[in-house]
């Protein structure tokens, strides 16, 4: 057996070392989101054995511990991210597992494996997709649920399934390049246990700077009812009178200005159904929750850079006392409602008076 000591092989110890001590962490954490840091555990895990494998194959064969939870990883990001945008498991789910156990089985028998070489490929990628089209529904929901979405659209699991589906682009083109030049491969495979050590310590940084996320159950899906063609314009204008009051109350009451403000604690203020207030409106603001209430926001950050108070207090002072609770969503926020920044809104207000 052969060890040499290169930059790559020190990348894929501390690879491994690192996934398997946050896996440790994920599965031994005291959460509500128990369930949830068990798949991201498993997945970092079994993510781990991954890596031996790829590590093993430049060692003797007796050595060699193959691709045993190649088919085993994706599955079980899949359940992590279904279970931390409290979709409900589906049953069905369970069978992602038994391409995996039946490929081993076949392995361990001596079974001729040169027919599965792209079946993982095609697996893997069709759930990464679907992983995709989860997280894209999630992104819509949340907007309809929270005023401040920093650490809530799960990008950096996007970020994951990006940096998967280039492994298996990679990998792809390997297979098919190998068939010429076997020289490329090494190259592709020091590529693959860069982005391999890049996604472990995307995870782990996330858990320490987001770690809202692996505590609590944070997202809530609305499902939106449809509105019947046949309603009577009388229901309508009903309606309307009762969004009207609503917006009056928020906005008398400075209701926005409250920094943890979401679906759920405004309707219990207003007190009305969630399900109803998000109606009213997505159907009267064209809008969702999110851009509502920051629209609010806005407008009273302007107020108050016309205020004495522009006097004590910075741009992210104002934001902060408008309801704004990070930097990020405010200048978003008012970048999209306004075209411009608020340092460069502040400067035109200063121009303005100057004149």
């Amino acid at each position: 057996m052969n060890l040499e000591l290169s930059l790559i092989s020190i990348i894929d110890v501390l690879s491994v070392s690192t996934a398997l001590m946050l896996g440790f962490l994920f599965l031994t954490v005291k959460s509500n989101n128990k369930r949830a840091n068990l798949f991201l555990g498993l997945f970092l895990w079994s993510l781990t054995i991954e890596i031996l494998g790829t590590v093993s194959q430049g060692f003797s064969e007796e050595f060699n511990i193959g691709q045993s939870t190649v088919l085993f990883t994706i599955p079980l990001l899949l359940l992590y991210v279904n279970q931390t945008v409290n979709n409900t498991q589906k049953k069905w789910y369970a069978l992602l597992f038994i391409p995996g156990v039946s490929i081993n089985v076949l392995d361990y028998l001596g079974a001729d494996m040169e027919i599965f070489v792209f079946f993982d490929y095609i697996f893997n990628i069709s759930i990464l997709v679907y992983i995709l089209k989860i997280l894209k529904k999630h992104k819509d929901n949340v907007s309809n649920f929270y005023s401040d979405l920093e650490h809530k659209t799960l990008s950096w699991i996007k970020t994951i399934a990006y940096i998967y589906l280039g492994f298996h682009l990679l990998w792809i083109i390997e297979d098919i390049v190998s068939i010429k030049n076997e020289d490329i491969i090494e190259h592709f495979a020091d590529l693959s246990s860069i982005l391999t050590f890049f996604m472990v310590y995307w995870i782990g940084y996330n858990g320490f700077s987001q770690s809202e996320i692996f505590k609590n159950k944070l997202f809530v899906v609305i499902e939106k009812e449809k509105i019947s063609e046949n309603e009577t314009n009388d229901a309508f204008d009903k309606r309307k009178k009762e969004f009207m009051r609503l917006k009056e109350r928020i906005e008398t009451e400075k209701l926005y200005t409250n920094r943890e403000l979401n679906l759920r604690n405004l309707s219990e203020t207003l007190q009305i159904r969630e399900r109803e207030l998000s109606k009213l409106i997505n159907e009267h603001t064209k809008n969702n929750f999110y851009q509502f209430i920051n629209g609010f926001r806005v407008t009273e950050f302007k107020k108050l850079l016309n205020s004495p108070k522009a006097k004590q207090l910075s741009i992210l002072g104002l934001s902060e006392e408008a309801g704004f609770s990070s930097k990020s969503t405010f200048y978003a926020a008012f970048k999209t409602l306004e075209g411009i920044t608020p340092k460069q809104y502040e400067s035109s207000l200063k121009t303005s008076d100057c004149k």
